[in-house]
């Protein structure tokens, strides 16, 4: 351990005067010790390092207190990156500013977000003046007004700090864009929000950033010489949230091509409804008539994406044969981008329509791209990769084509874990039966150091598990359903509601909560039921104050959610988490898998829905004063031989089988 971080985390620590600054009073934790000094030294060595951290470790100063002592020796930035924005905004702002009340040395710190989170001036100003023929769409004027009112006095100009939620459509014509930027030659650099943001990453110490930029950033500077991507050179980077980091890397170094950003772009161009767009009332009869072109060709052969997924009745839908759907919309595509420049020209040099040009200049990057990218779907032609279709949108009119990596990491392998570039990944939930070796494959880091911490809880005082023995199989749904909602009522009773009732699946919870609303009503429980309109956080919100209330939740609320205290006592976990198989990117693993010599249910489907199984038993205790149930309706966890590895990767607790 290095000289500071003893001191740091030792017997006369800064983090006892944490409660004076705004931290929680401070409680020595061996654990929190002895992670900070597995960070020190990876740092120092310039190395890997993958940390099981449970709740209640502090895991968060354990990093940054190294963190910040190895970006001020290198005088370059050190990444922290999490899953969560509830754990980003804990990081910047709560355990950062504490950090800053309490050290001697400072240090500054920045979040990092991508370009489209920031108003552009330049877009915005053209926009409320002679631009105006760009909103094709009623009712935003009184929006591009607001949003008016508001840049005057925000410091920040980006999204998050607006106060309501622009119509999308009104923020892709004022929001900053790749390819649509002047730079330094633009008349509004000295206030250019982006500018801004992009000079506090250069001199801050602490970037915060989450999984999808970092992991678009990264595969942006793989897939590009020139790229300089949005995050700038770093010393280190710490992953926080880690086991999501698989499915993370993938999705975000994958392609995607969505009908709706195809038609948003070419409307953009000219809305002939509307005799609108970029390129309306100019003499560019000859850009307009291709535009057209390519948007009827485009809106064709996305409807007929759309009737051949609901004649298949499969959403998602695996693309197995190239060249089974013809690419006859990329001539009408390429004929836009031929036809684009010489507009442009005719633009430049003028200041009056040097931002046209570059709004004309910033489509014609963007569908080229999008272009590339259906071409690359339709043909099959990257290897390594899994191709599938979903629908999208409120009435699953619109489609997404999706390539993705199978296996994700001989990528990271190469892309991130760098000799002498120091790694740290953590999360409460990583270990197998308390071993790593999953994990570290699946992900590419296999020379890893590694080191599994223990709880600081006593789970065999605060936890009373629930392992009911005769319930039907869960594939029984005629017989499981009914038992399974006598169950629910049965626990939901001793704990008086303060319930998460956590399901696989939105037909079952659809099921149960329709069968379970005479037992809720005569109990006097809300339920809040996912999907039924609310928010998740507002969800969380109003559970929080009705301490009897219960919430029916699918994937999103396995992990990621944080409610310490009496509100939440129990949690029912339906179904052993499996992976659907039928998805095409589950599907796609397992068959690498096999193709390998390996065992698809062992070697993936197991090992994945432990860790899913973890998240799900680690909602229920988040301090030293919770206690409560977890529940188990499925007795595959009892019956089945791959039973015990749920049960041997929790912490001991009192066992009840009824």
């Amino acid at each position: 351990m290095s000289a500071a971080v003893e001191r740091f985390f030792g017997e006369d620590s800064p983090l006892r005067r944490a409660a004076d600054v705004g931290g929680q009073p401070y409680e020595p934790r061996p654990q929190q010790r002895s992670m900070a000094a597995a960070v020190a030294e990876s740092l120092a060595a310039g190395t890997a390092l993958v940390v099981e951290a449970p709740t209640g470790v502090g895991k968060t100063f354990a990093y940054l207190a190294p963190a910040i002592g190895h970006a001020l020796a290198r005088d370059m930035p050190v990444v922290v990156s999490t899953h969560t924005i509830s754990l980003q905004e804990q990081v910047l702002g709560k355990d950062i500013p504490i950090l800053q009340a309490l050290l001697d040395t400072p240090f500054r710190s920045a979040v990092a977000k991508g370009r489209s989170n920031y108003v552009c001036m330049r877009r915005l100003q053209a926009l409320g003046t002679m631009d105006a023929s760009q909103v094709t769409e009623r009712g935003l004027l009184a929006e591009l007004g607001r949003i008016w009112q508001w840049v005057g006095s925000s410091p920040t100009g980006c999204l998050s700090d607006l106060g309501f939620e622009p119509s999308r459509s009104l923020w892709d014509l004022i929001c900053c864009e790749q390819g649509n930027c002047l730079n330094h030659r633009c008349p509004h650099a000295r206030q250019c929000f982006l500018m801004r943001a992009r000079s506090r990453l250069s001199e801050a110490h602490i970037i915060v950033a989450n999984h999808a930029l970092f992991f678009s950033d990264l595969g942006m500077k793989q897939t590009s010489d020139d790229a300089t991507g949005v995050l700038p050179d770093y010393a280190a980077v710490i992953l926080d949230e880690a086991h999501t980091l698989e499915d993370c890397a993938a999705e975000h170094m994958g392609i995607h091509v969505s009908s709706f950003a195809v038609r948003r772009l070419l409307s953009r161009l000219y809305d002939r409804d509307r005799d609108r767009g970029l390129l309306a009332g100019g003499p560019w009869a000859e850009a307009r008539e291709a535009a057209l072109r390519a948007a009827d060709a485009t809106a064709l052969f996305f409807r007929q994406l759309v009737e051949w997924l609901d004649a298949q009745n499969a959403d998602p839908l695996r693309y197995l044969a190239p060249g089974h759907i013809p690419h006859y919309t990329g001539p009408h595509l390429q004929r836009v981008a031929e036809v684009l420049p010489e507009v442009i020209d005719g633009l430049r040099g003028d200041p009056d329509t040097e931002g046209k040009a570059q709004e004309l200049a910033g489509i014609r990057e963007q569908l080229q791209s999008l272009e590339q990218g259906l071409d690359l779907f339709l043909s099959m032609r990257q290897d390594g990769c899994v191709y599938w279709l979903e629908k999208q949108g409120r009435e699953k009119r619109e489609v997404l084509l999706n390539v993705v990596p199978v296996a994700i990491g001989p990528l990271l392998k190469q892309a991130l874990f760098r000799p002498g570039l120091p790694v740290i990944l953590t999360s409460a939930t990583l270990a197998v039966r308390g071993r790593l070796d999953y994990f570290l494959h699946r992900i590419g880091a296999d020379g890893a150091h590694c080191l599994v911490l223990d709880t600081p809880f006593d789970y065999g005082r605060q936890v009373t598990l629930y392992l009911p023995e005769h319930m039907p199989s869960p594939r029984d749904l005629e017989h499981f359903l009914p038992e399974a909602a006598n169950r629910i009522r049965k626990y939901l009773s001793l704990s008086r509601g303060r319930a998460f009732v956590l399901f696989t699946s939105y037909s079952m919870m659809r099921a149960l909560a329709a069968e379970l609303q005479p037992f809720f009503a005569e109990q006097g429980i809300q339920l809040f039921l996912q999907g039924d309109g609310l928010p998740r956080s507002k969800m969380l919100q109003a559970f929080r104050k009705d301490v009897s209330s219960v919430i029916f939740g699918t994937s999103s609320f396995w992990t990621g959610v944080d409610v310490p205290g009496e509100a939440l006592s129990n949690v029912i976990i339906v179904k052993l988490p499996f992976h659907v198989p039928d998805h095409p990117l589950v599907a796609a693993r397992e068959e690498d898998i096999e193709g390998r010599g390996g065992r698809p249910f062992y070697d993936y489907s197991l090992p994945e829905a432990v860790l899913r199984f973890r998240q799900g038993f680690g909602r229920l205790i988040r301090s030293r004063n919770d206690t409560g149930m977890v529940v188990v309706l499925d007795s595959r966890i009892l019956r089945s031989s791959y039973g015990r590895a749920f049960l041997d990767s929790i912490p001991r607790c009192n066992v009840v089988i009824e």
